[in-house]
Formats: C-alpha cells, structure tokens, sequence
C-alpha cells in the first residue's frame, strides 16, 4: 500500500519517530488529525481529478494503439477495396461461337469483333 508514494513501513517509522519526539498523547492527536486531514484530501475534488488524470495518462498508451489498430484496419479495407476495383475492371462480355463443322470446337468471340 502507497499513499503519496510513502510506503507502510515509512509510514510505521514516521510514526514511532512521532511517538518518541511527542510523547504518548500528543503523538496519538498528532496521529489523528494527520489521519483525518489525508481522509478529508482523499475524499476532496482535488484528489479525485489527480486520480482521473492518472488513470488518463495510464491509459493513453493503450488508447493510442487501439486507435492505430483502427485506422490501420481501414487502410487494409481501403486498400483491398482498391485492389478488387481494380481486377475486376469491366472485361468485354464474350460469346460462345460453335463452330458448324465440328461440335466440338469451342471458340470465345467477343462481342466487339462482330461485323
């Protein structure tokens, strides 16, 4: 547990450094209030828009690769839209020509080559 990056064992030393310097009773009110004082900045407005910035700031990272995954996915759509238009370019519509003398001879004639 870290509250303003002060670990618990620094905190349990702040605190017995207070009951040595204060004695047993005041060190107990010092305690306290000091207590009461990080309650009332935890639950302050303050202390909620530091902890939205952060997790902001944590979330950045993230937020910016999600957001180039997507625009990376467009331009792979984008690009193979482009791919299909351009082989699938309108060919010239062919007909099939059977050859009279023999059945089996299949030749394709286009529609342009037609006198």
């Amino acid at each position: 547990m870290k509250v303003l990056n002060v670990g618990a064992l620094e905190i349990l030393f702040i605190a017995l450094l207070a009951l040595i310097i204060l004695g047993p009773k005041n060190a107990m009110k010092a305690l306290g209030d000091f207590g009461s004082w990080i309650k009332n900045f935890r639950d302050s407005q303050i202390w909620q828009d530091l902890m939205n910035t952060q997790k902001e700031i944590r979330d950045l990272p993230k937020r910016m690769m999600d957001e180039a995954e997507i625009k990376k996915a467009l331009a792979d759509i984008n690009s193979s839209l482009q791919y299909q238009k351009s082989t699938t370019k309108k060919k010239p519509h062919q007909e099939i020509e059977v050859n009279q003398e023999s059945n089996q001879t299949i030749t394709p004639r286009s529609i342009d080559d037609q006198s």
